[in-house]
């Protein structure tokens, strides 16, 4: 993560509960190879010596004055569930935000499912997928059940995480649009976006549902639902479901 040592200078790597035990300092200059780009911002594995790796999410889109944001992030540090991938740590940088979690060694369940062009695919029984909808699903329940403006936002395969029994299940990126500024615009995956939802700021308990079932419909197809995505046309779901058994 390209950030000298003069940047860091009186920045504080926040960490909860009794996580941690390492500096700002010690995390940037870990080994640090890239995961992937999301919606919100990119990912990367930094290697800790003598220390589990941890996944750093670093953020560049816009998010609240530092007040408030660190009110929120608290709010999210606090979720704790075993289908949840917790929040380790944060860091607030100016225009630029670090977020730690666990590395999940297995990795998501898009990667199973669809792998680096089919070369990765792994084969999951029912049983593994029904556990995994089940994992989810109750994921999202906790989170719904910390209030009606409580909801994950962004429900895709990517960031479905799996233990190494494949049907252990860890939902990372949850409530990240909690965070983010009012004017930020920002559009989610359009496979899994409800129709209503334009940007961010519009998810809510009902969008999770509708991401939800698609993640369903993926997890029994086996399908990714960027299929239904069509260039000028936008994402024909009702078409691409019916593709899938004819």
């Amino acid at each position: 993560m390209p950030w000298s040592p003069t940047d860091i200078v009186g920045i504080e790597l926040v960490f909860f509960g009794d996580h941690g035990g390492y500096g700002l300092d010690e995390l940037l200059r870990s080994t640090a190879g890239v995961l992937g780009k999301g919606v919100f911002g990119t990912s990367y594995k930094s290697e800790l010596p003598g220390k589990n790796a941890v996944a750093v999410k670093r953020l560049k889109v816009g998010f609240l004055a530092e007040e408030e944001f660190r009110e929120k992030i608290g709010e999210v540090g606090k979720m704790v569930h075993e289908n949840l991938l917790p929040l380790r740590g944060y860091c607030w940088h100016q225009n630029e935000i670090l977020l730690v979690y666990d590395y999940v060694r297995m990795g998501s369940l898009a990667f199973r499912l669809h792998g680096n062009e089919g070369r990765n695919k792994t084969s999951l029984t029912w049983e593994v997928r029904s556990s995994i909808a089940y994992g989810v699903a109750r994921a999202i329940e906790f989170l719904h059940s910390r209030g009606s403006d409580f909801c994950h936002g962004n429900i895709r395969s990517s960031n479905v995480f799996l233990t190494d029994s494949l049907s252990g299940v860890r939902l990372s990126e949850f409530s990240i649009a909690r965070i983010l500024s009012s004017d930020t615009k920002l559009e989610l995956v359009a496979g899994y976006r409800a129709p209503e939802v334009t940007n961010a700021h519009e998810v809510s308990q009902k969008s999770d549902v509708y991401s939800f079932g698609v993640l369903l419909l993926e997890l029994l197809t086996g399908k990714a639902p960027l299929d239904a995505f069509t260039k000028n046309k936008g994402v024909d779901l009702p078409k691409w479901i019916r593709s899938m058994f004819q």
